[in-house]
């Protein structure tokens, strides 16, 4: 049997299903992007559900949009009692089924794990995550401390900061901020 990590090693996942539609056995799909083109002919899935640790592989035989989410149909699900089982798997794709992207775009999974360094090759630390703010993305990144503390570090991913940035490289050069360091205390 195979390890769960094997399982997902060159997959992403691309949403979760949160609940059945309608009676004919239907689910809700709701996406962890915006790339309309991912939904486009999506037939093999791997389902994961993180709660009860099961997976399973799955053919979708039709998906399509409804406002902010996509209504799929998994084969042989046929009703509403057999939908109920699939509430909460996250939907796992290769990622070479990925649209490519052009040099200045990227998948927020290509960012993670990497290395942020300001220009004077100072270590920022890791990124761990990425928020979405509406304005901007901005960059979760931990820096290891000592052996039992860590730091949590807020970046602006905007473009005037990033001084070096390739896919390829496993690290990102980022500006210093004048303003994040200042440790003095704001008296009003």
């Amino acid at each position: 049997m195979k390890r769960l990590e094997d399982l997902l090693k060159d997959k992403v996942a691309i949403g979760k299903i949160s609940n059945t539609h309608g009676l004919g056995g239907e689910l809700k799909l709701f996406p962890y992007t915006n790339e309309k083109k991912i939904f486009n002919n999506l037939t093999d899935v791997l389902l994961y559900n993180p709660k009860t640790k099961r997976f399973l592989y799955a053919k979708l035989d039709s998906i399509r949009k409804a406002d902010k989410i996509y209504i799929i149909s998994i084969s042989g699900v046929e009703n509403i009692s057999s939908a109920q089982r699939y509430k909460d798997f996250i939907v796992y794709i290769p990622k070479e089924k990925l649209p490519i992207l052009d040099n200045s775009e990227f998948y927020y999974f290509e960012l993670l794990e990497k290395e942020v360094l300001y220009e004077d090759g100072e270590s920022v630390g890791k990124i761990v995550d990425i928020l979405e703010t509406g304005a901007n993305e901005v960059l979760i990144i931990e820096k290891q401390i000592d052996r039992f503390n860590k730091e949590e570090i807020l970046y602006p991913l905007i473009k005037e900061n990033l001084i070096k940035f390739t896919k390829e490289d496993d690290n990102i050069v980022v500006k210093r901020l004048e303003w994040y360091e200042d440790d003095t205390e704001d008296r009003d």
